[in-house]
Parts: structure tokens; C-alpha cells; sequence
């Protein structure tokens, strides 16, 4: 294992050092923005979720997904268009500057305005996806990623220790402070986020492309680029099925947790450890584990563990449905999502236009990430009402299985875009 440590920073100091002084300090705060993004995410995230389940039951999770659908696409497309006009830099300075707005507002009003709770849990499914969008955008403009073999999976471990930062607050304060009062912990959070993505952007080889008229830049645009491409066609089928599997094991963990602690904050305190756990693992998986899937497998073959691995983990659910298992399953979901997945996904854009890493990827990864919930919410609603909620395991291996045999096709198609362009 040290020696995996050693060859992996040896690694990474190798490659640093074919970039310039400036291009180094952009890394670096990169990072952090990634680092400051998971730790608001961690921390507000089992508030969030406690908070929604005390209002209105883990059973209107489902319908909470499927209502984020029209305002998502309403975010992607005032993105698309903004993105060409006002450039990331100024975006997302007006994305914090909003954020931090609705969080006051709503720590100050949570107890008092009906509905605020579901408004807010579907806002933050949505902001922190614009804000990762962003960051990633700026990144693959400026760094050259067919040096950096490894440097994605570092990206990904220092968001992983922020994480492990943010979900420390609620696994010890829930119940001393309350979770309503958690959210004004954000505050800070976001002051700092919003400096090391100015001085981010200070070694910038330049902004987002804003080349393409206004006219050009909406949602349509994004989803032409991707009915054009069989290619993105593949990156959005992976973040569907990725998306609809988290998305039962969230409702089933959610419901298991519902009815072991019926007191809210109890219930913020264990969540926020599970996350911690999740987020530990994910570190682990993000510095080390990912480097030895894709060197052990290689790039090609790394795009079948995840659902492999979430297959067997949904046989063993599906044999023992208990609330450890439910546990373990929900931690094995989410730390691959944040660090296998989250890497092997995004070294598929590498080769791509910056039309489609900047207009189609935020499609992809903001429209379809968030959608492919209500996919999963119409199911987990007709599994429920029609079967029984243990039926959901075998949605989840059916997911897989399908995911399993689109790979060969979607590697294909990767190989015909890296020899097109620029290859890893």
C-alpha cells in the first residue's frame, strides 16, 4: 500500500513538473475550489435530507425528484445561455452570491414559510452540480490532461477530504445546535470558496469560449450536440443508469433510516456518519484505488467495475435486506459514484470540441444527472405500490446488467473520437 502511495505521488510530482509556475498554481486552487464545494455539499446535504424527511416522509422523495426536472432544465438552459454571454468567472461569482442568499433565508424562515423545506432540498440537488460544472469547465480548458494520467483522481481525493471536513459538523452538532442551525455554517464555507476560485481564475489560460452567439447557447443547442454524437449518447446513457441505481439506494437507505430514528436530529447525527464513513472510503478510493482500477484494468475494461461491483453489492441486499446491509449498500454506491465513476466519466470528454465540453457536458451532467431521478422515482413508485419495496434490488442488478453490455459499444465509439482528437 505505501509503495502504491510512493509510485502515485511520484507520479504526480513527475507530471507537475512539465507544467509552468502558473499552470501549477492553477491546479492547486482548482483543488480547493473542489475541496470547499464537498465540504458545503457534505455539510448541508444530511441537514437537507432530515430536515425533508421530518416534513414530509422518506415517500415523498420520489415525487421531490421528479419535481426538480422542469426546474433543472430551466437552470440548464438559463446556463447555456449565460455561459457564452457572462463567461464562467462572472457566472459563478452570481451562483455563490445567490446560494449564500437562499441559505440565510432559509435557516432564518425553514420553521415558518410552508414548503421551504422542499423548495430547498430541491435547490441543492441542483447548485452544487452548477458549481462543480463550472469549476470542471474552467479545468478542462486550462489544463492538459493528456499529460496528467493521474491528476484526475487527485482532483476528486482533495474533494474527498473536504467532504470529510463538512460531514464532520452534523455527525457531532445536529443534536447539540439543531440542523436548521447548521446552515449558517455554509456562510464561511462559501467566503472561501468564492476566494480561491478568483485567484483560480487569476492563472487562467482564459475564460469558458464565448465565441457562439447567444442564439446558439440554450438548452436545444446542448441536446442537438448530443443527438449527434453517438458517443455523448453513451457519457449520458452511464450518468443515467449511475443516477437512477443511487437514486433507489437513496430512497431505500432514506426508508430504513426513517423508521430506526424518528427524532430529526438523532437522525441528521447518523446520516452525517454514514457520509463520513462514505467519504472516507472515497478518499481512500480517489488517491489510491482508482489509480490501481484503471492501471490493474485499464481505462477501457475500468468502465465495468462500477456496475459490476454495485451488482454484487445488490445480490447481497437482495439476500440479507437488513439495515447494515442497506448501510453498506448506500456507502459502496455513493463512494464508487464520487470516485471510479467520477473519473472514468470525466476522462471521456477529454478529446471532445469545447462546444460539447462546455454546452453537452452540461447537459449531461446537470440536466440528465438530475433527471434520471424522476426515471428512477416513477419506478420506485410503481415497484412500491404494485410489488413490494424489496423488488427494488432487482431494478437495481437489471440496471446494471444493461449498463454492463452498453460499455463495449460506448468504448468503440471513444476510440473513434480520441483518434479524432486528442487521445489520453
Amino acid at each position: 500500500m505505501r509503495a502504491i502511495i510512493r509510485k502515485n505521488l511520484s507520479t504526480l510530482k513527475e507530471e507537475l513538473t512539465t507544467y509552468s509556475k502558473s499552470q501549477r498554481a492553477f491546479i492547486f486552487f482548482a483543488m480547493l475550489c473542489g475541496f470547499f464545494i464537498c465540504c458545503e455539499y457534505s455539510l448541508i446535504r444530511p441537514v437537507c435530507n432530515s430536515v425533508f424527511i421530518a416534513h414530509y416522509s422518506t415517500k415523498f422523495l420520489p415525487y421531490a425528484w421528479i419535481a426538480i426536472v422542469p426546474v433543472n432544465f430551466l437552470m440548464v438552459s438559463l446556463y447555456n445561455r449565460l455561459i457564452p454571454k457572462w463567461g464562467s468567472k462572472r457566472l459563478f461569482v452570481y451562483l455563490i452570491l445567490v446560494v449564500m442568499a437562499t441559505n440565510l433565508f432559509t435557516a432564518f424562515f425553514l420553521e415558518k414559510i410552508p414548503g421551504l423545506s422542499f423548495a430547498f432540498y430541491m435547490w441543492k440537488e441542483i447548485y452544487v452540480l452548477l458549481m462543480f460544472q463550472l469549476v470542471w469547465s474552467v479545468i478542462h480548458a486550462n489544463v492538459n490532461i493528456k499529460k496528467a494520467k493521474y491528476l484526475y483522481g487527485f482532483f476528486y481525493g482533495v474533494g474527498g477530504l473536504g467532504s470529510m471536513l463538512g460531514s464532520a459538523f452534523p455527525s457531532f452538532f445536529a443534536v447539540t445546535y439543531g440542523s436548521e442551525n447548521l446552515i449558517f455554517l455554509t456562510m464561511p464555507v462559501y467566503v472561501l470558496l468564492l476566494t480561491v476560485y478568483w485567484k483560480m481564475c487569476s492563472f487562467c489560460q482564459g475564460d469558458v469560449p464565448n465565441t457562439e452567439r447567444e442564439e446558439h447557447g440554450g438548452f436545444l443547442h446542448g441536446l442537438k450536440l448530443i443527438r449527434d454524437s453517438r458517443f455523448l449518447i453513451f457519457a449520458l446513457l452511464i450518468v443515467v443508469f449511475m443516477q437512477m441505481i443511487t437514486a433507489v439506494v437513496d430512497f431505500q437507505f432514506n426508508d430504513v433510516l426513517e423508521h430506526v430514528f424518528h427524532d430529526m436530529d438523532v437522525r441528521t447525527e447518523y446520516s452525517a456518519r454514514i457520509l463520513g464513513a462514505m467519504h472516507t472510503i472515497t478518499v481512500a478510493m480517489q488517491f489510491i484505488g482508482t489509480y490501481v482500477v484503471i492501471k490493474w484494468m485499464g481505462y477501457r475494461n475500468a468502465h465495468y467495475f462500477v456496475p459490476v461491483t454495485l451488482a454484487l453489492f445488490g445480490g447481497l441486499l437482495a439476500a440479507f435486506p437488513i439495515f447494515p446491509i442497506a448501510s453498506l449498500m448506500f456507502i459502496s454506491c455513493k463512494s464508487l459514484d464520487f470516485s471510479v465513476f467520477g473519473v472514468v466519466k470525466e476522462m471521456l470528454y477529454v478529446p471532445l470540441k469545447p462546444d460539447e465540453k462546455f454546452r453537452a457536458k452540461a447537459v449531461i451532467d446537470i440536466f440528465a444527472y438530475r433527471t434520471s431521478k424522476a426515471f428512477a422515482s416513477v419506478l420506485i413508485i410503481l415497484v412500491t405500490s404494485l410489488v413490494s419495496s424489496h423488488m427494488l434490488t432487482w431494478l437495481n442488478i437489471a440496471i446494471c446488467c444493461i449498463w454492463m453490455f452498453s460499455v463495449s459499444y460506448g468504448m468503440r465509439e471513444y476510440q473513434k473520437v480520441a483518434k479524432a482528437g486528442e487521445s489520453l
